[in-house]
């Protein structure tokens, strides 16, 4: 968390994607942004395992 979000806090948009995708990881991010004037209010990375049957 970048900024405190409450009630009367504007619209949010989040945006997020991968990274890198490959055989056995995949890394990924995301990022909360006020829908109207873009400041961040939080982001977030992740690395995960790609387990196969």
């Amino acid at each position: 968390m970048i900024r405190l979000v409450l009630p009367d806090t504007p619209t949010l948009r989040c945006e997020g994607g991968a990274l890198h995708v490959g055989r056995t990881t995949v890394t990924a991010e995301a990022r909360v942004v006020g829908a109207l004037d873009g400041k961040l209010y939080a982001h977030g990375t992740t690395t995960c395992a790609v387990l196969r049957p």
